[in-house]
């Protein structure tokens, strides 16, 4: 069951057929009237060097200018050249190399030459991997990880500003139109866990109704960074088989005081107020949305009785006591509640009443100790989510849930040389509590702990060889039940521009509520997991290859009128393909995956591919700078294969494959001033009608209703403002 929609960042709206068509023309008409080889503002050319402590020259340094909007590589002689327009406010530039500790600094207005020098460090050589820079964090590893900034998802046609959507973008991941939910290597949305500051956030979704995709809760621009590790992860992270999607707050020097407005057509509005003293910073935020104008102007498969309204708020504070101590606290609160009423394939209305609270709270704390080799921290957050909704399963039923989460975890990390080891201890409490009317009440309790103890040692054994090894125990209090996973990761540097590196071990996840609600006689579901990635970087390319095997274990299955067990299992395996560089101001990313699994799980009688999973994915996404008219311009075009389908009744045979699935996206960000940003984004701009399956008919035989998307479009017009005493400041930090 799906809820109705929120909208968080970006709110969104159908747009019928002939207006779209007007807008575009004039849109398309006026970008063919520019004249690309105008002479731009006055420019300025940076050369540099790149040494060692010793001053030793370092090739295949990643150089990124204005977060990223200007990137090149150095040579082998550790030089590099860029060039960068003299009315740019925003000019910090970073080095970051395997083996050496990431810099940045900032470049003066005009400044033509300068020289850097890196120091050692002891991270993992794979090149997308990112370290956070808080006290004690361990370097995350994976054979597949990728790193997108604020600016990539907040200028992404695809993603609308929200984070999940723009992962659809990565190698090994697909999104559904009709779902949102993120599939990676083929495996189901309940396969990946998000993590923000080390801790599992229970229900990352915002809701949605039927057929509608959802959102991420958070926004992105709360985090440093948003790293996808698709390729395996380090024993410190747990309970999940297939991705992990790892969210770092920003730290206090990261956050600068300023006020944003955001309005947004049809209905939202938010406030975002940001400070800085000397040993805090601070932000919080309100928003609200209202799908009144939404629901008038748009036909949708809904009736609207109430339009869905929803309110949210973002709290977050960074303390330093000393140094080398701090502390985090951040919150997140969400109620949002509609009426609306809608036909399923035997024309029965149902009448959907839909109530939903979400509060989430979460402290971080790390101290160094004085001797720098040892650091602490500790962490625990509390998550409850409550729902009510009619009509969920058939006409006159209501179901209530409430979804308690506590997620604690103490480490102990010790650095050394080229040793980092990291050990620690976790202990999650999931109270879960359903009743379901229908006539009577059936009502379910569960109290669900798991306690786990995790080490993970990383070495740098040479400069060009570094390892990874990590043990992780947990035990299920509720089911007595205990797992053993090792993982081992190593990365080898062949030259300034190649990498190999591999990955693999053994992932364990407890079953879901779903199937706990029908039996506590089930155990673990296991993935033993094999990556191995290539990885070529040079001054305008990252190119990447990945390939995987998974073998899936202990699936939970069953039968009608049979109970529920473990004799599910299933193997995958796959490959992907990452391709981003730039021209001048030109960027542009290519993904193509490629994916084969095959599963037993639920009620199905033998293995078989799974109805969200495409075998073969494609997308191009484009981002063109346009200096003159301050102006910039996104595009994005996804293909996939079809999906196979089946039927519902026992025993679920195949029914046959969905037509190939497209859709295309436009973007645009306009800076009429330096603090003021103008954006217009359409998603589906063609209007292409993708089919995700069929509802049938449990009337009449033969009857079905195809399952797509709720609108045929989305678009957005928003105006977002920035005040700050420098009145340089926007949105887009990197315009």
């Amino acid at each position: 069951m799906r809820y109705i929609r929120k909208y968080y960042f970006f709110s969104q709206i159908g747009l019928q057929y002939k207006l779209i068509y007007k807008i575009m023309r004039r849109y398309i008409l006026f970008i063919m009237l520019i004249n690309y080889n105008i002479v731009v503002q006055a420019q300025t050319r940076l050369t540099g060097e790149i040494t060692d402590k010793n001053s030793n020259a370092i090739a295949g340094v990643s150089v990124n200018f204005n977060n990223g909007l200007i990137q090149t590589v150095s040579d082998s002689e550790g030089m590099f050249a860029l060039t960068y327009s003299d009315t740019l406010k925003q000019r910090s530039i970073s080095f970051q190399s395997v083996g050496y500790k990431t810099k940045t600094m900032i470049v003066n207005r005009g400044q033509q030459t300068m020289r850097v020098v890196l120091l050692d460090s002891v991270y993992s050589l794979g090149t997308m991997t990112v370290s956070a820079s808080r006290n004690g964090r361990f370097s995350d590893y994976s054979a597949q990880t990728h790193q997108m900034s604020t600016f990539d998802i907040l200028t992404n046609p695809a993603a609308m500003a929200d984070i999940i959507g723009n992962m659809r973008v990565l190698p090994g991941v697909q999104t559904n139109d009709n779902d949102g939910r993120l599939i990676i290597h083929g495996g189901s949305s309940s396969e990946s866990q998000f993590y923000i500051n080390d801790l599992i956030v229970a229900n990352p979704y915002s809701s949605s109704a039927k057929n509608v995709g959802v959102r991420s809760r958070f926004t992105p621009d709360l985090f440093s960074g948003t790293v996808l590790q698709s390729g395996g992860f380090n024993a410190e992270f747990g309970q999940a088989l297939s991705g992990v999607v790892n969210l770092n707050t920003k730290e206090r020097e990261q956050m600068t005081a300023k006020t944003d407005f955001s309005a947004i057509l049809p209905f939202a509005a938010g406030v975002t107020q940001i400070d800085r003293k000397s040993s805090y910073s601070y932000r919080a935020s309100l928003d609200y949305s209202n799908q009144f104008f939404l629901e008038k102007t748009v036909s949708s498969i809904y009736n609207s009785k109430k339009p869905y309204q929803s309110v949210n708020t973002d709290l977050f504070l960074t303390k330093e006591f000393a140094t080398g101590t701090k502390l985090t606290a951040q919150a997140n609160g969400n109620y949002g509640a509609g009426l609306y009423t809608y036909n399923n394939v035997d024309g029965i209305e149902f009448e959907n009443d839909i109530k939903q609270a979400y509060i989430y709270g979460q402290l971080n704390f790390y101290h160094t100790f004085d001797n720098s080799k040892l650091s602490l921290s500790a962490a625990a957050n509390l998550i409850v989510d409550r729902y009510s909704g009619t009509e969920v399963k058939q006409q006159n039923d209501k179901l209530v849930t409430q979804n308690v989460w506590n997620h604690n975890k103490i480490t102990l990390q010790y650095r050394s040389g080229k040793i980092v080891n990291r050990t620690g201890v976790e202990f999650i409490v999931n109270p879960y509590e359903e009743t379901y009317s229908f006539d009577v009440d059936y009502s379910r309790n569960i109290s669900n702990r798991l306690v786990a103890v995790y080490n993970d040692a990383k070495l740098l054994l040479s400069r060009n060889l570094t390892a990874s090894a990590g043990l992780r125990g947990e035990y299920s209090v509720y089911l007595k039940r205990f797992n053993l996973a090792p993982r081992l990761y190593l990365a080898y540097r062949l030259n300034a521009e190649n990498i190999l590196s591999i990955a693999a071990g053994d992932y364990f996840q407890l079953p879901s509520m779903d199937y706990l609600k029908m039996s506590d006689n089930i155990g673990f579901t296991s993935v033993r997991k094999a990556t191995a990635s290539y990885s070529y970087v040079n001054k305008n390319n990252k190119f990447q290859f990945d390939a995987y095997y998974k073998q899936y274990n202990d699936a939970v299955a069953y039968r009608q009128s049979q109970f529920i067990d473990n004799s599910g299992y299933g193997r995958g395996w796959g490959a992907d393909v990452f391709w981003k560089s730039d021209f001048k101001t030109l960027e542009y990313w290519v993904t193509y995956s490629f994916n084969n699994t095959k599963k037993k799980y639920d009620d199905f009688s033998e293995a078989v591919v799974p109805p969200y999973v495409a075998r073969h994915s494609f997308n191009l996404t484009t981002k063109y700078w346009i200096a003159p008219l301050k102006s910039l311009i996104g595009t994005s075009y996804n293909i996939s294969s079809g999906t196979p389908y089946y039927s519902d009744e026992f025993p679920r045979t195949k029914s046959g494959v969905t037509p190939f699935r497209s859709r295309a996206d436009f973007s645009w960000s306009y800076l009429p001033k330096q603090w003021i940003v103008v954006h217009f984004g359409c998603q589906n701009i063609l209007g292409k009608k993708n089919i995700y399956g069929y509802e049938y008919s449990r009337i009449t035989p033969g009857l079905r209703k195809e399952i797509t998307a709720a609108y045929s479009r989305f678009f957005i017009v928003g105006v977002f403002i920035t005040l700050s005493h420098s009145k340089t400041l926007n949105q887009l930090k990197s315009l």
